[in-house]
């Protein structure tokens, strides 16, 4: 479940991160211009689908995939060991009440 929720979360959130890097990158080139290209997210998310289509924004997205499902185990055994080793006990299960 966890995986599934990991390549849920990054199919959604990958454009965002494209746009990120992308302005990141603009940064360190000299600008001719004197100004950015991409003013927020909204802007370099519309110009990169029109400059360059909508499967741009997804390059890259099935390496990102090969690597979440280690680390959401990864994540999930950490927490689990540190609990072990915190001594935390697991939660109790609640009873719901009936209205009967």
């Amino acid at each position: 479940c966890g995986a599934f929720a990991g390549l849920f979360g990054q199919t959604f959130t990958y454009p965002l991160d494209v746009v990120r890097r992308q302005m990141q990158v603009e940064n360190l080139q000299p600008s001719f211009q004197g100004s950015a290209r991409y003013r927020n997210t909204w802007e370099g998310l519309t110009t990169i689908v029109h400059n360059q289509g909508w499967r741009q924004l997804f390059a890259g997205l099935s390496i990102n995939y090969i690597k979440i499902v280690p680390s959401v185990a990864i994540g999930f055994t950490a927490y689990d060991m540190m609990k072990f080793w915190l001594r935390i006990p697991p939660r109790q299960k609640t009873q719901s009440i009936s209205a009967a």
